[in-house]
């Protein structure tokens, strides 16, 4: 990873609008009938708590292996 990037804001709050925006989007997805990788889901949970940005995350959701 680069080191320049900025890493997440881990405040309470910031972890609390990451894990409702996750949630949304876990909804919306669900209705439409899919379900994440244990891989994207763990991924997911690491986005929440800020040891991993958005763009991570997405990498890791359009990989092959995912």
């Amino acid at each position: 990873m680069n080191v320049q990037q900025k890493r997440p804001d881990r405040s309470p709050e910031a972890i609390e609008r990451r894990r409702r925006a996750a949630e949304r989007a876990h909804a919306a997805n669900y209705r439409e009938g899919l379900m994440p990788s244990p891989v994207f889901a763990e991924a997911t949970e690491r986005f929440i708590a800020g040891e991993i940005t958005m763009e991570e995350l997405r990498a890791i959701g359009l990989s092959p292996a995912n």
